[in-house]
């Protein structure tokens, strides 16, 4: 039971029932961001609207069909490719180089991003090598997986890791070079142990290059598998579109470019998940 001093309602704490007590106003801030979700939502669908629109009214009349086809065609495309199995298989094999890509670029680029971003002495020494294998195109490093690791999904797998491996190793490593070092020394004196700062102070500080990371690598893991099934494939939506290139089915390939749009978002979303529910302290 909450007592009052006076008979004036508290506007400092709010108590709901089962004595959960809320800061004032936080009612009111999921009201606004529920608002502000519908308007953005609504105002995605519009513009996705007039852009279908203007496609399908400039198909045929400003742009030949066989270039850009139509929205109507692709949607009919797109509903007869997904009721076969070679398609479903196709997406199969390109989630699982997407998956199995991105998992391995995220570790392994937050961990070299984590240890030269500890030292400055090593950070400098080896961050201009990265910087130079960074710099080779790589779609030139395509052929060097497959010959490494042959026809199959692991050379695409190779090639998604070491893309979101960049991407990740930058973010971790200059969110580690911003890290407030006299806070790190204030929690030290204070009798803080190395695990405690690490969660207290460099997690925190580090999070928001972390998810920045996380969410760039997944159209960038998306961007090496396609490239990947580009040079050689017999298999993956990648394939599928390369085909459709060749044949000149643009229905076809504005159809298998949905399907990684959909895909993409789909990371996208579970990245924005995971972001909400271990920041979660940041929406209070």
């Amino acid at each position: 039971m909450a007592v009052r001093s006076s008979d004036q309602p508290d506007a400092s704490v709010t108590v709901a029932s089962g004595d959960v007590i809320r800061p004032p106003g936080a009612g009111g801030k999921r009201t606004r961001r529920g608002r502000q979700r519908v308007v953005r939502l609504g105002t995605q669908l519009l513009v996705t609207v007039v852009i279908l629109g203007l496609w399908q009214l400039l198909s045929g009349r400003v742009i030949a069909t066989f270039l850009i086809s139509n929205p109507v065609d692709v949607v009919r495309t797109l509903i007869d490719v997904l009721q076969t199995q070679t398609m479903w298989s196709d997406i199969s094999v390109t989630t699982q180089e997407l998956v199995i890509g991105y998992a391995a670029g995220v570790v392994f680029g937050a961990l070299v991003g984590w240890a030269l971003g500890i030292s400055e002495f090593i950070g400098s020494v080896c961050e201009p090598l990265i910087n130079a294998v960074n710099g080779i195109p790589k779609i030139a490093l395509a052929p060097v997986f497959l010959l490494w690791f042959g026809l199959g999904i692991w050379s695409k797998v190779a090639q998604a890791g070491m893309v979101v491996f960049f991407v990740m190793f930058y973010n971790v490593y200059m969110g580690m070079r911003n890290v407030p070092e006299p806070l790190v020394n204030v929690v030290r004196v204070a009798g803080g142990s190395r695990l405690y700062i690490i969660r207290k102070v460099v997690f925190p500080s580090l999070a928001t290059s972390i998810f920045a990371g996380l969410k760039a690598g997944v159209p960038f893991a998306m961007i090496g598998v396609i490239v990947g099934e580009f040079v050689a494939a017999d298999q993956g939506v990648g394939y599928y579109v390369l085909e459709a290139t060749q044949q000149y089915n643009p229905a076809g390939l504005f159809a298998g470019i949905a399907i990684m749009v959909v895909m993409v978002l789909i990371g996208l979303s579970v990245v924005n998940i995971f972001q909400r529910r271990v920041l979660k302290w940041q929406q209070i």
